[in-house]
């Protein structure tokens, strides 16, 4: 389980960082905060689907 708690730690950490780049760059185009806020939705996804894959696992004792 502590290797789940690491992953969740670079993903918060990850998301952070985002954020803040999202923060310095106040001036983009319309656009471009669409893409990433598809791209930070898209992560969130992804995110889930690792960690469905990691309960699976460890149920498996893989």
């Amino acid at each position: 389980m502590e290797h789940t708690k690491k992953l969740a730690e670079l993903h918060k950490e990850s998301l952070q960082n985002l954020e803040d780049y999202i923060k310095l760059k106040k001036e983009l185009k319309e656009d471009d905060q669409a893409k990433l806020h598809t791209a930070k939705e898209e992560w969130q996804v992804a995110w889930i689907k690792v960690v469905e894959v990691l309960m699976v696992l460890e149920r498996l004792e893989i």
